[in-house]
């Protein structure tokens, strides 16, 4: 499966995983992606963990609204 074809499986319905979830969803279905967690600091200060999928040399986030500190309000 493509890229584009993810991205279109996962947009054909309303999906609200989380960060972990929608990485497994696209690297299951893309070969060569793997998840890759990161590490990022809140404005306030809080330490919070988010994972994406990557190739290597291409990023993908199916899932910005988890891109939080867990808790928190938006």
């Amino acid at each position: 499966m493509t890229i584009n074809q993810c991205i279109r499986e996962w947009e054909s319905k309303k999906r609200t995983m989380g960060c972990v979830s929608a990485t497994e969803f696209l690297c299951k279905r893309v070969p060569g992606f793997k998840p890759l967690r990161l590490t990022l600091i809140s404005e306030d200060g809080f330490i919070y963990q988010h994972e994406i999928s990557t190739n290597g040399s291409i990023s993908i986030d199916l899932a910005p609204y988890a891109n939080k500190p867990k808790g928190e309000v938006t």
